[in-house]
């Protein structure tokens, strides 16, 4: 393959972008000052929207020049907001005009590229380079800081319904609302912006009732245009057109559509409202854990919140309560939401197989140790062997040698144990002797497998949080035996969004490309530069023959988020959720365009210049 002289000159682009950070790297407090310098004397009240206005525009980074500085704009404007916080400020200039904001972004990119180096640079006197340590490492730092876990709302909604309706009461005394609270408030704060962008949009999506309204003006008497802007018709659209994310500031009589009581919506503000007393006079970090993910919502006065879509609301709730159950119940509620995301994964696999299968979950097949498995499905002569795990990996290191046994550890304890108890019964299989599996609570006889029976097997690995790409290419931490075929690990809202795409687009055929999936997809482990499955995934739903010729060559392959676009065109127009939100009017949506065809450009050393 010839390399496109863009991509050449892009990479190219990179590497002295990196080789400049190596030879002049500033220390992060240096990078920060400079930062507060330009944001010394910002008002909060035109600044913050200017942000959130921009962090819902990050769709369209591709074609807006405001966003060319940046690799990792959620995390570097979630960043921004929390560095904001962390100052006082004289507060006498509006939002940064666009030599500033270009100057801003540069910044934060140094910041990001400081780490990289920090880490990738890495110098211990120790004669050993230890670059496989080094790599993982660095990975993992951006995997994890970088890149958010993509989920839908509806996804979201299941685990904060499913995993906190039994904790309601122990919730409610600690915040003062319940489950359903959360889902109602997080939703009609969606509906309350889009009404309000409608409002702000009208009248550009409808021309022809501009010209009405114009000639309506001019027969009042009203023919300097300067005098539309107070008519309460205009009211939205001149405040859209001079307040940069007005959108997302809402008064307290915006939220009165809301059917809950005003106790409650108070509480569930006070649970989300932004408290900068905690990091004020702080130095903050880009490591650091983002406070604004924690509270998202920003007080501007007394009446005026910053509301960011409920996405945020929705994660916010899960994350943080999540946590404090676990602080409260303990076992109790870790045990409980392992079993609903077991019980998830079921549900995921039903919808694929229908009635066709045999499915069997907690079970075991050793009498003498009765070790558990998760979940094994027979279906017309293939057999699943799946794990599901529920394990975080703790924030990473600054040291690559330190955070890598830190990671390797985190691994173990996850997906390499996961690994192990898919390949305990794949050995069992493959001894080629019938043998029974029993029901783990009462020991009774659920199955005789017979190996004869099955043509094909797999291993599959589920897991509660995506770990980028040490999940994607798992030759670089699993230990297995070198003519072991590797598994697939995958996060169950990935497999989710895949699967019900496969069904929609694929439909009787759905189970035979899945399988077909699996089947290429091993090839890609020790060659693969991924942090995204659903990368995978969609490209081999948009291009299936590229993927499987790839699949057959040895070259290093390297993704990139346009293979994933597939996923959002066919959820905005209806992609198969249990109560699906909005789903009536998606269906009557034409299907978004999406990236359709990739190339892949084999790249050596010999093409770039040091």
């Amino acid at each position: 393959m010839s390399i496109d002289p863009k991509i050449k000159q892009e990479l190219q682009d990179n590497l002295d972008s990196l080789l400049k950070y190596r030879k002049s790297r500033r220390t992060q407090e240096e990078i920060i000052e400079d930062i507060y310098m330009l944001l010394n004397n910002i008002k909060k009240d035109t600044f913050l929207p200017f942000v959130l206005q921009m962090m819902n525009a990050i769709q369209f980074r591709d074609s807006l020049d405001a966003f060319k500085n940046l690799k990792s704009p959620l995390q570097q404007f979630a960043y921004l907001i929390d560095l904001f916080f962390s100052k006082h400020h004289t507060e006498t200039e509006d939002a940064p005009d666009e030599k500033e904001w270009n100057k801003l972004t540069e910044l934060l990119d140094e910041v990001e590229m400081n780490y990289f180096g920090e880490i990738g640079f890495f110098d211990e006197n120790t004669g050993d380079l230890q670059l496989d340590k080094i790599t993982v490492s660095l990975k993992s730092f951006f995997d994890y800081y970088a890149n958010g876990q993509l989920s839908f709302d509806e996804q979201t909604i299941y685990r904060i319904r499913t995993n906190f309706s039994r904790f309601d009461e122990v919730i409610f005394g600690e915040y003062g609302f319940e489950t359903e609270d959360i889902i109602k408030f997080s939703l009609s704060v969606n509906i309350i912006l889009q009404e309000k962008a409608n409002s702000c949009f009208f009248y550009h999506q409808h021309p022809e009732k501009w010209q009405e309204l114009t000639s309506t003006f001019v027969n009042k008497g009203l023919v300097d245009p300067k005098d539309w802007a107070v008519q309460p018709e205009l009211n939205d659209l001149f405040e859209f057109m001079t307040r940069p994310g007005y959108i997302f500031i809402l008064k307290k009589e915006n939220l009165r559509s809301i059917e809950l009581p005003d106790e409650r919506i108070s509480n569930l503000i006070k649970f989300l409202i932004y408290d900068d007393s905690t990091i004020k006079d702080h130095t903050i970090y880009y490591d650091n854990k983002r406070q604004y993910f924690d509270t998202p919502l920003i007080a501007l006065s007394n009446n005026e919140i910053l509301f960011p879509n409920g996405k945020f609301l929705l994660e916010a709730f899960y994350n943080r309560i999540s946590s404090k159950l676990a602080e409260l119940k303990k076992e109790k509620y870790t045990q409980f939401k392992n079993k609903m995301l077991e019980k998830k994964c079921l549900e995921i696999f039903k919808h694929l197989f229908k009635e066709d299968a045999r499915i069997f979950t907690s079970f075991y097949f050793d009498k003498t140790t009765k070790a558990e498995q998760d979940l094994a499905i027979f279906y017309k002569g293939t057999f699943l062997i799946i794990e599901i795990k529920d394990f975080k990996f703790r924030a990473p290191l600054r040291n690559p040698l330190k955070a890598f046994d830190k990671i390797r550890s985190d691994f173990k304890n996850g997906i390499q144990k996961a690994y192990d108890q898919c390949k305990r019964l794949e050995s069992k299989i493959e001894e080629g002797k019938e043998f029974k599996i029993y029901d783990l609570k009462t020991s009774k006889e659920l199955f005789e497998i017979r190996p004869e029976k099955i043509k094909s097997l797999y291993s599959i690995i589920i897991t509660q949080h995506k770990y980028g790409g040490i999940q994607t290419n798992l030759e670089e931490l699993l230990e297995k035996e070198h003519s072991d075929l590797y598994p697939w690990s995958i996060c169950v809202d990935d497999l989710e969004i895949f699967l019900l795409t496969l069904l929609k687009i694929r439909k009787e055929s759905a189970e035979k490309v899945f399988f077909d999936y699996l089947d290429y997809r091993e090839a890609f482990h020790e060659r693969l530069v991924c942090s995204d499955e659903l990368e995978m995934c969609g490209l081999f739903l948009t291009s299936a023959l590229m993927f499987k010729k790839l699949a057959s060559q040895e070259e290093m392959i390297t993704t990139n988020i346009k293979m994933s676009d597939i996923f959002d065109a066919h959820y905005f127009n209806g992609l198969g959720f249990d109560n699906e939100i909005n789903v009536d009017q998606k269906r009557k949506t034409k299907l978004r365009d999406y990236a359709k065809n990739f190339n892949f450009d084999i790249v050596s050393g010999d093409d770039l210049q040091l």
